[in-house]
């Protein structure tokens, strides 16, 4: 019988190799990115793991692979929405975001602060305006941070007090690492501002050694100590999840972390809260 509560996936990457502006791969013979990843290549995965419903998050800075994601929402039933990018520094970026939000599937842009070299890159006037751009528009703020950005991120919680803004992948944490207690620091920094959410997701690629449920708990646990249920978020980051383990690997492992909540919390992280966050249809 299908759950009460859809199981949504609130983080996917497709694109196609060689068209799309994939900013990030260094290497396009990677034996595992090197290749086109495209909604039908997903979806036995998360029929054999029993997800229903896939959010798109952008995996390119081009224009045209924005309106191609948005595309792929409206071709594929199982696609319930689009976090696009847009140039949060750009002058014009309150137009570019009402010209996606046109397309009934845009739920809102990702800020890589990962991608800068600025550490403070958040933390810049031009950014931040950009930022509440989108919104003031009533659409979803996600934050692509790491140990050193998050420092900035109150700082936009201040600025966009109920906003819908989320951490992906909360924030990678480093696995292992004499820095873990730095991270969970200020990961914990951000309980007061209840607009924040988190995303647990992209967490065994962060593990130095074998991905293993045991690791990634030493982030998932605090978070789940200090953070309400209807904060907190599921997502898969495929097929950059792949890097670790397959797709049924992922959903199994990084969900067992959360075997000490009740089922109806569980339901939630794992999709109710998606489907309120994102406004899912």
């Amino acid at each position: 019988m299908p759950s009460a509560v859809p199981v949504v996936d609130t983080h996917n990457h497709f694109w196609r190799l060689g068209v799309d502006d994939l900013y990030w791969l260094d290497d396009p013979s990677h034996p595992v990115l090197g290749r086109t990843y495209l909604p039908p290549d997903l979806k036995p995965h998360m029929d054999a793991a029993g997800v229903d419903a896939s959010v798109i998050v952008q995996a390119s800075h081009a224009w045209r692979d924005q309106l191609a994601y948005l595309e792929m929402a409206e071709t594929y039933d199982y696609v319930a929405g689009v976090i696009a990018w847009v140039d949060v520094e750009a002058p014009d970026v309150g137009e570019r975001i009402d010209a996606l939000a046109e397309n009934p599937w845009f739920r809102g842009i990702r800020a890589g602060a990962e991608d800068q070299a600025d550490t403070a890159w958040l933390a810049r006037a031009d950014v931040r305006r950009g930022i509440r751009a989108v919104t003031e528009r009533g659409h979803v703020v996600e934050l692509l941070v790491k140990t050193p950005h998050l420092p900035h991120v109150p700082t936009i919680a201040r600025e966009n007090e109920g906003a819908r803004l989320i951490v992906d992948h909360l924030a990678k944490p480093p696995f292992e690492t004499p820095d873990m207690q730095v991270w969970q620091d200020r990961m914990l920094a951000l309980a007061p501002f209840e607009h924040v959410r988190l995303k647990i997701s992209g967490l065994l690629v962060e593990c130095p050694a074998t991905p293993a449920t045991t690791t990634i708990r030493a982030a998932v646990d605090p978070v789940l100590d200090a953070f309400p249920v209807e904060r907190l978020l599921w997502g898969s980051d495929w097929p950059v999840a792949l890097l670790a383990a397959s797709y049924e690997d992922t959903f199994e492992r990084v969900t067992a972390t959360l075997e000490r909540l009740s089922a109806a919390e569980r339901q939630a992280v794992l999709g109710g809260n998606a489907q309120r966050f994102y406004r899912l249809a």
